[in-house]
């Protein structure tokens, strides 16, 4: 069975036409709040794979056309069945960065959707995850780093190509499957570099 994973956060400016620029004073607001991790927003294509057969599928359900080097596949291949790992693809976006999984969090897991559950807890299976398998560098395969401090200096960092911004994430916040192919996640907020070229 197929999962629909809402990958749109509230987005942060929300109209290129009319964009707000954030300010340090409203970034470091949302840091003291405590409610909050952040994430850097990269450029790539939002992803799922399916470990049962190691299957990649893009964000309207369909599946991607990326083919993995035996490398990935490799280490792909030791992931536990029964999980849908979401993340952003970097490889069609740039020609700097080929062939990298950038893993973001987990939609299944042991055969059961984590609906209900929170951001916090997929991150906590991801964490172990990793410090189990060890993914070989060369694999491609990434966890996403996490700040807890420091969001306006990511902000600041983030070259609005690339690096579009970030994202900050509530550990608390519950995730929630979606028939909607643009749901607005309430736990997510992403704070982008202002641009003329993103698509609302």
């Amino acid at each position: 069975m197929i999962y629909y994973w809402p990958n749109r956060p509230t987005l942060i400016p929300p109209d290129p036409n009319n964009p707000l620029d954030p300010k340090p004073d409203y970034i470091n607001e949302l840091e003291k709040s405590g409610k909050f991790v952040a994430e850097q927003k990269w450029n790539g294509d939002n992803t799922s794979i399916y470990t049962d057969d190691h299957s990649f599928w893009n964000r309207h359900n369909e599946p991607h056309r990326y083919s993995p080097p035996p490398a990935m596949m490799k280490e792909l291949k030791r992931f536990p069945k029964g999980a849908i790992v979401n993340l952003e693809l970097m490889h069609y976006r740039t020609k700097t960065i080929k062939n990298q999984l950038l893993i973001h969090s987990l939609l299944a897991w042991d055969g059961v959707p984590l609906a209900g559950k929170t951001w916090g807890d997929a991150r906590l299976i991801l964490e172990d995850l990793f410090k189990t398998l060890k993914p070989a560098k060369e694999s491609g395969l990434i966890l996403s780093p996490v700040w807890k401090t420091g969001f306006w200096k990511l902000f600041q960092e983030a070259d609005g190509d690339i690096i579009e911004g970030i994202i900050l994430k509530n550990p608390k916040g519950k995730l929630v499957i979606s028939a909607s192919k643009i749901p607005d996640v309430s736990y997510m907020l992403k704070i982008r570099k202002p641009s003329k070229k993103y698509k609302f």
